[in-house]
């Protein structure tokens, strides 16, 4: 069976948007001066780091038919899309006193994530996506003959 057309395009996604925002971090870890906190603030950008890589080699791996791969691209997803997603609606609702943000921005924003995680739920939930699974590896993996 053929890969569907919908898993080229999530994963496409997927590991564009994963790769983009690996590169934004990297760009920016490497930019900052040196300073005697900076241990501190490299760990906070771990989580970060390990759900874009986590998302990028799910999805890449989904894509040539492994079966629980799918399921954990389509949360890591989720997650991904889900947390840029709260984040932007709380910055539009909540705005901050000093803090002046692009309100277009953050509607096209919540417009994008909102897309994506719809995208990858259709393509991976889809039953195209789901007989591709199903013949790409056996149902059963039991050793009994």
């Amino acid at each position: 069976m053929t890969r569907p057309k919908r898993l080229w395009v999530v994963v496409l996604v997927n590991v564009a948007v994963g790769s983009l925002s690996l590169s934004i971090d990297g760009f920016l870890l490497a930019k900052l001066p040196p300073v005697a906190g900076k241990a501190g603030l490299l760990l906070a950008y771990v989580p970060g780091v390990l759900l874009r890589g986590a998302l990028i080699t799910s999805s890449i791996s989904a894509f040539f038919g492994h079966g629980r791969s799918r399921w954990v691209a389509l949360g890591t997803a989720i997650l991904f899309f889900g947390v840029n997603l709260i984040q932007s609606l709380w910055f539009y609702y909540q705005p901050r006193p000093g803090l002046t943000l692009d309100t277009a921005w953050l509607a096209s924003s919540v417009v994008n994530n909102s897309l994506a995680i719809v995208l990858n739920l259709w393509a991976f939930l889809s039953e195209k996506t789901e007989d591709f699974f199903d013949a790409a590896g056996p149902k059963n993996l039991s050793r009994a003959p």
